[in-house]
């Protein structure tokens, strides 16, 4: 059992930063001691690791890039959405629902062209059914970022500590 650290270790009032910051001491303790650790994440840890994964990705460029940059299944055939419902967050899973069913129609074909380098925007002018998903995301973002941030720190034990 590893601890990553104690909340009093970690003073931002930013949620955004604070879940980052958390994500990535997860990801610093795999690289550091193998892929293999990744097993060791409950399913907190990795609620919260797709989490950050998604918004990082959607916010720089939308569900397309998060797609495109081989994301899809990880966020959409992983119980993420239900995990985020179970921390009291509604408008992020709505729309992570809504991207997956466009996630199964054009997916394979949005995978397909970043394989073949094909340019962002690009992929995003074919695939413009995204847009309107994204724009419903950045509008709740952020507030859904400090309620997951509410329920981490409210529920600490079960993110400070890996393999435990």
């Amino acid at each position: 059992m590893s601890i990553l650290f104690q909340p009093e270790d970690f003073h931002s009032q930013d949620s955004a930063e604070f879940l980052y910051a958390l994500c990535a001491a997860y990801l610093e303790h795999t690289e550091r001691n193998g892929d293999a650790e990744m097993l060791s994440l409950n399913d907190e840890q990795h609620t919260l690791t797709a989490y950050c994964y998604l918004d990082s990705q959607v916010q720089e460029g939308g569900f397309v890039q998060l797609i495109a940059s081989g994301y899809g299944e990880y966020i959409f055939y992983n119980p993420v959405a239900d995990s985020l419902r179970r921390w009291r967050i509604k408008p992020t899973p709505k729309i992570l629902d809504k991207a997956k069913a466009l996630y199964a129609q054009h997916g394979e074909a949005i995978e397909q062209m970043a394989e073949n380098n094909t340019p962002l925007d690009d992929i995003r002018a074919k695939f413009a059914d995204f847009e309107e998903l994204d724009a419903e995301y950045y509008e709740v973002a952020d507030e859904d970022l400090e309620a997951a941030a509410v329920y981490v720190r409210a529920n600490w034990e079960k993110f400070a500590e890996i393999g435990g």
